[in-house]
């Protein structure tokens, strides 16, 4: 037990996150720089096999792949310090309700990662060659990181998926030392991520912690899973399928254009502001609309699909016609938008009011007219008294 312990006088050993076969990774925290680690404890024995794989990725920088900040050798282990990540694990995964543009996006992460590896030096291309569910790490925000890069393959866990389609090929180019990059293995890369994204997509107990192969080698999707996705999963998967995908550029682009494609639209809010008028001492208040009890929303416009063949969900074996797609939608002339219209509305109610006002104010108010009568009357009652004595006096 080594919670506690401080690697190399700086990191600080915190808490076990998980037990590999192999390896022992532990939470710590970097005492100099202050920040969060991951601290992946390896056996002497091991020691080679994870030096070999650091010399090849060593030099990685891609979101989807996660960081190397230090090495630490010991006589009885070594020590790989890693970025650390606040996600879920793959097992994790397997019990969210992950919609099919989540499963989509998942996949197209997991090509990005390993586009890297394969491209980002012409004279080092690393192959992953041990993609597997504890490869697997997906923040919270959706964003995915793959590790375990150029490490030996976990033959058991390829052999029992062999019989998905595997044509009794378990790993490629077995001759090469862990991670070089060969056109077999970067076949085996992609029809790893399809098996992966079969796991998300097949039908499971709740709280399976991990999907057993199916015994008679047939996919089985869950119900609603569209069929798009299900039949580019099985082309990744299936090395005797008609249209077989054994280039992650290739699978890259087909789950792109798919994820987009089941992108749900984004609500867009359209906010009505005016300027109100300044109100006079004296006139009576402006029209004050009231209050909005919603949101006017409106939906982003649908995305083209490309045509792909289909198969149903439940794992046959037919196709649906490819589908052109649909014309584009010419764009309406100009008109007023909407804001406007409802400021111009405003101003022009705030200026019928204010006009009403102004010729309120200009009427002559009840109480003046009331004591101008009485004067009126105050003086005509004068002179007749006056008047009736002058004509007729007593």
């Amino acid at each position: 037990m080594e919670i506690g312990r401080v690697i190399n006088d700086r990191y600080l050993l915190q808490r076990i996150v998980r037990q590999g076969q192999v390896c022992t990774i532990y939470q710590g925290i970097d005492q100099r720089l202050q920040r969060g680690v991951a601290v992946k404890v390896v056996p002497i024995a091991y020691a080679h096999v994870y030096k070999a794989s650091v010399r090849l990725t060593s030099q990685f920088s891609h979101p989807n792949i996660i960081g190397l900040y230090d090495m630490i050798s010991e006589p009885e282990s070594l020590y790989l310090v890693q970025e650390f990540i606040e996600g879920d694990n793959f097992a994790t995964l397997l019990n969210m309700p992950l919609t099919p543009y989540d499963v989509a996006d998942i996949g197209s992460q997991f090509c990005q990662a390993l586009l890297y590896a394969s491209f980002a030096n012409s004279t080092r291309r690393v192959s992953h060659g041990d993609l597997t569910p504890a490869a697997i790490l997906r923040e919270r925000n959706g964003l995915v990181h793959v590790n375990n890069f150029a490490l030996p393959s976990d033959i058991s866990y390829f052999t029992a998926w062999n019989v998905l389609g595997g044509e009794g090929i378990i790993v490629s180019d077995r001759e090469l030392p862990w991670g070089v990059y060969s056109d077999g293995r970067q076949a085996d890369d992609t029809r790893s991520v399809g098996l992966l994204l079969y796991q998300l997509l097949t039908s499971r107990p709740t709280g399976s912690l991990a999907v057993e192969p199916p015994a008679d080698g047939r996919l089985r999707f869950m119900r609603n899973t569209p069929p798009e996705l299900c039949e580019l999963v099985a082309r990744a998967v299936v090395r005797q399928h008609p249209q077989h995908i054994n280039t992650l550029d290739v699978l890259y682009t087909e789950l792109k254009t798919l994820s987009e494609a089941l992108e749900p639209a984004q609500p867009l809010e359209i906010n009505m502001v005016y300027q109100q008028a300044p109100v006079q001492p004296g006139q009576p208040r402006p029209f004050q609309p009231m209050p909005s009890t919603g949101k006017l929303v409106t939906p982003l416009s649908m995305k083209e699909n490309s045509p792909v063949g289909v198969t149903s969900g439940r794992g046959g074996s037919g196709y649906l016609e490819n589908i052109p797609p649909l014309p584009a939608t010419e764009p309406s002339p100009a008109g007023p938008v909407v804001p406007n219209i409802s400021t111009r509305l405003v101003a022009a109610r705030q200026a019928a009011y204010h006009e009403t006002g102004n010729q309120a104010h200009r009427r002559p108010s009840l109480t003046v007219l009331i004591l101008l009568c009485l004067v009126v009357f105050a003086l005509f009652f004068i002179v007749g008294y006056f008047g009736g004595h002058l004509l007729f006096p007593q």
